[in-house]
């Protein structure tokens, strides 16, 4: 067996027994196994002396974490913000830790076997002016329920506007696909085949072989929306930014005092199908109570400037100049 196949399984062994440790359990394990290293004399390896310093790493970072007095620390616990929220799911190592640092602000440790993620990860992709939230949940190991994990989706897709499957296109589709649909209906996020959840699919590494073609396979045996990216293509990453803005069904509504120019930099980002009514909501209760009128410009059309009601249903990018009564 050569150093990296061992080192492999080794890495494999870690993350089944640090999975679901948390505090000083979680340190106690990582201690363990590095005592476990160096009895092997497994410490004198190269490759075996980064594994050891990526465990001081963790621990260390472990250590750091705050202790919630009257209440167990909890990791999947992630305020909502931003404009939009997305959750992602899938098995260990389909690049969901990489392409959350392509796509956000984020900047997840990753790597195979041992940087698994362990608590949900929050971080903030932006597409013109539009901020999203994306959650990187815990990845499956070895096509493994954990009741943990699917209690956890189920928890986060509740709170989120979408939720999305990554897979692997160098991997067995089928296999991928049915173990994460299978997680979804345990979640009760499909029963009968139907949802109420907005599902999609984001195809990783389609700058590999084959990688063609197995999209095409994709499509073919799901009616879910796939979106294939690529790391290593930024044309690709911006493709699914703007794929992810259109698939969150929402609008952007650029306002514009009397006289002045409009804000194109903070738009209120709306659901489609919302009214004037349902933004003066957004901004405060009292202004329906003193709304005139509005004027509405569409970029691109023939509705410049035009007087409308509070029942004018918006549009993308619409730019409005609220009428008031003085208060």
């Amino acid at each position: 067996m050569t150093t990296h196949t061992k080192l492999k399984w080794y890495r494999y062994n870690i993350a089944r027994r640090i999975r679901n440790l948390e505090g000083d359990d979680l340190i106690q394990e990582l201690e363990d196994i590095i005592e476990d290293i160096r009895n092997k004399k497994l410490d004198k390896i190269g490759l075996f002396k980064i594994q050891i310093r990526e465990l001081e790493e963790l621990i260390a970072e472990t250590k750091k974490k705050p202790k919630v007095k009257g209440r167990t620390y909890d990791p999947f616990d992630i305020p909502a913000s931003g404009d939009g929220r997305i959750a992602l799911f899938g098995i260990s190592n389909v690049g969901k830790s990489t392409l959350m640092n392509a796509i956000t602000n984020t900047n997840v440790k990753t790597g195979a076997f041992l940087h698994t993620t362990r608590e949900a990860l929050a971080g903030t992709c932006e597409y013109e002016n539009v901020k999203i939230q994306i959650i990187d949940l815990p990845g499956f190991l070895d096509f493994k329920e954990d009741w943990n994990i699917s209690r956890q989706i189920r928890r986060v897709a509740r709170t989120s506007d979408a939720v999305m499957m990554v897979i692997d296109l160098s991997m067995d589709i089928d296999r991928q696909y049915d173990f994460l649909i299978e997680q979804l209906e345990e979640a009760k996020i499909i029963i009968d085949g139907e949802t109420t959840y907005k599902l999609g699919i984001i195809a990783t590494k389609g700058d590999l072989p084959d990688s063609s073609e197995k999209y095409q396979y994709l499509q073919k045996i799901t009616s879910l929306d796939v979106f294939p990216t690529s790391v290593k293509n930024e044309e690709s990453l911006e493709k699914l930014k703007e794929n992810l803005f259109k698939f969150l069904d929402v609008v952007r509504i650029y306002t514009k005092p009397p006289q002045k120019k409009a804000d194109f930099e903070k738009p209120f980002v709306l659901p489609k199908g919302y009214t004037i009514k349902d933004m003066l909501k957004k901004i405060h209760t009292s202004f329906i109570e003193r709304f005139r009128y509005a004027r509405v410009w569409r970029p691109s059309s023939e509705i410049q400037g035009q007087s409308v009601g509070i029942d004018y249903e918006l549009a993308d990018t619409d730019i409005v100049e609220l009428i008031l009564h003085r208060s």
